[in-house]
């Protein structure tokens, strides 16, 4: 235990109680940590009588003689109060003071001083308030709550101990690190050891700052392990992401479509930072033994769940921020021993939706299976090339469309306002073929009319029929997308409600562009079928587009995903 102080006697409370023998001024003495409930050994019944104390630090930068603070213990809102006065003491610059309810001769090894029964008991339920103060000045006060028997309540140690901190109930934490006393956890004397989860915020070098949570497609999952044959599934399975910015993976989720499960969420108090270009694993285990001797360096976090394969089974892993879908990953198998490597040309959020994109392992890593977690890649030996793309028959190539065969002919650009959803997962707009043959979405720039955009990769071919429909979906999950019938491929812009525009691309050639100037939340614009043209859509607020009027999925939007469009009235 850290010395703190000098205590040459406890005595009575001093006759005159109007002012401290040294200036103090608010936020000289920070109130620090306050243990409340004493746990018995043995589970015996115990008495909290000498066992109750509270912490203060002293942030003067120099000693402080304590002689004439006025200790106040009340009820949150003041009632009941319950004083006493501190005789003799000094606290040495930064450095921490216990006072316990105990006589002098009395008092614990890890309490400095005593001031007896005069604050009367700590409250076990609905709180308490200590309070000091030099005759009518307050110095610093704090409300302590969320009693835990055997527990101490404790300020946070992100930050430098500070007045106005410790009025924050965010800011405190419980002590479940360091046993002071058999059963009894708390830091009497000493630095805290314990740190809240602020939401929105971590702890960076001891200093709080905003958490940077990820957008969609700033984390990419790169690899799977569903089938370990070294270890059990329970404990080996994994799967890793590469950032592509600079992120923190604070309250970041880690779920499966349609589990009963709610997703895991990494949870620290420090920032979880990942820096742009590093890969991370999270793992069913973090025990080596148990996880197939897996880098303990790259593990991020553990998840709960089963990502569910063997050698034929289906699965899927999603990572969420709040309830954005980061990224998300389906498979239809997975070798035994191997996992499902995405091909390092092919790192982003929408060509790993292509199970085509993704390869066995074959290089072996810690006690055996074949992967490579928590670096890159391996090249996909068998993938399609530069203008090719994989149609379930083999490889050909890619069959872009022709100028006038691309049409734009539906749009959900503001989706309702519904609890728990976002903008973000639901938007999406629809593309016809107009022409007399099939053509591929592969390779297609998509974008807003002012920006390059992005092609759709895809090892897959993604085919539209002559007469058919495809859907762009920010989301290709039912869950976050209000059910769409079908996604063919995915974009990671926002649609603009005010004065928005979408532009399809081919080698530089624009395809198709639609711009409007509003929109109607919940309903999208729909193309009449007798303007069904590149030239007729330019417009989504003309005559040539009118309201959805069908509802789909969730039934909260109107529209016709994928399918021909109504008539405008």
């Amino acid at each position: 235990m850290v010395s703190a102080a000098i205590v040459t006697s406890c005595g009575p409370s001093l006759p005159n109680a109007t002012g401290c023998k040294v200036a103090l001024v608010p936020g000289d003495l920070v109130i620090t940590e306050v243990f409340a409930d004493f746990k018995a050994s043995g589970g015996a019944p115990g008495s909290d009588t000498g066992k109750e104390w509270f912490e203060i630090y002293n942030a003067k930068g120099q000693p402080i003689e304590l002689d004439g603070v006025t200790i106040t213990h009340s009820r949150p809102d003041g009632a009941k109060p319950d004083t006493h006065t501190i005789g003799h003491a000094t606290i040495a610059p930064g450095q921490f003071f216990t006072l316990g309810n105990a006589a002098q001769e009395l008092l614990p090894a890890y309490v400095d001083y005593g001031y007896g029964a005069d604050l009367g008991d700590f409250y076990n339920a609905d709180g308490g308030k200590l309070a000091l103060s030099c005759g009518d000045r307050e110095i610093d006060s704090a409300i302590y709550d969320h009693i835990t028997e055997g527990h101490a309540r404790e300020l946070t140690r992100a930050q430098p101990p500070e007045y106005t901190l410790n009025d924050e109930s965010a800011q405190w934490c419980q002590a479940n690190d360091t046993e002071f006393e058999d059963g009894n956890f708390g830091t009497p004397g000493a630095e805290n050891d314990c740190q809240p989860i602020v939401s929105g915020q971590c702890s960076e070098r001891g200093a709080m700052r905003d958490a940077i949570a990820p957008g969609v497609g700033d984390l990419v999952i790169t690899e799977v392990m569903p089938s370990p044959a070294k270890v059990s599934d329970a404990t080996g399975e994994w799967f890793e992401v590469r950032a592509m910015t600079d992120v923190d993976l604070n309250g970041v989720g880690l779920d499966r479509a349609g589990d009963a499960l709610e997703p895991d969420v990494l949870a620290s108090a420090d920032c979880l930072h990942v820096a742009a270009g590093s890969y991370v694993v999270f793992a069913r285990s973090a025990v080596p033994a148990d996880n197939g001797e897996l880098p303990a360096a790259a593990i991020a976090g553990t998840f709960r769940f089963a990502l569910v394969p063997g050698t034929t089974g289906a699965g899927d892993i999603a990572i969420l921020a709040g309830t954005t879908v980061v990224d998300a990953v389906t498979w239809t198998h997975a070798a035994n021993g191997a996992s499902r490597q995405l091909d390092p040309d092919l790192v982003d959020a929408q060509a790993n939706d292509a199970e085509s994109n993704f390869c066995d392992a074959t290089v072996p890593y810690g006690a055996g299976d074949l992967g490579t977690p928590g670096a890159g890649n391996a090249p996909c030996a068998a993938l399609p090339g530069p203008g090719e793309c994989e149609d379930g028959a083999g490889i050909r190539s890619i069959v872009a469309p022709r100028a006038g065969e691309l049409v734009i002919s539906e749009l959900l650009i503001n989706p309702a306002n519904v609890a728990g959803a976002t903008d973000a997962q639901r938007e999406w707009f629809e593309v016809a073929n107009t022409g007399a043959a099939a053509f591929d979405l592969n390779e297609l720039t998509v974008g807003r009319i002012a920006t390059p955009g992005k092609p759709v990769r895809s090892g897959r071919c993604i085919s539209v029929p002559p007469g058919g429909f495809a859907v762009f979906a920010r989301s290709n999950s039912a869950d976050d997308n209000s059910m769409l019938p079908a996604v063919d491929a995915t974009f990671s812009f926002g649609l603009v409600d005010t004065d928005g525009d979408v532009q399809i691309s081919s080698g530089g050639t624009v395809l198709a562009a639609v711009h409007w100037a509003s929109v109607i939340p919940g309903v999208t614009r729909q193309l009449d079928p007798g303007h069904l043209s590149a030239t007729g859509n330019d417009d989504a607020g003309g005559p040539n587009f009118c309201a959805g009027m069908t509802p789909y999925g969730d039934m909260t939007n109107l529209g016709t995903p994928g399918t021909a469009n109504a008539p405008c009235p």
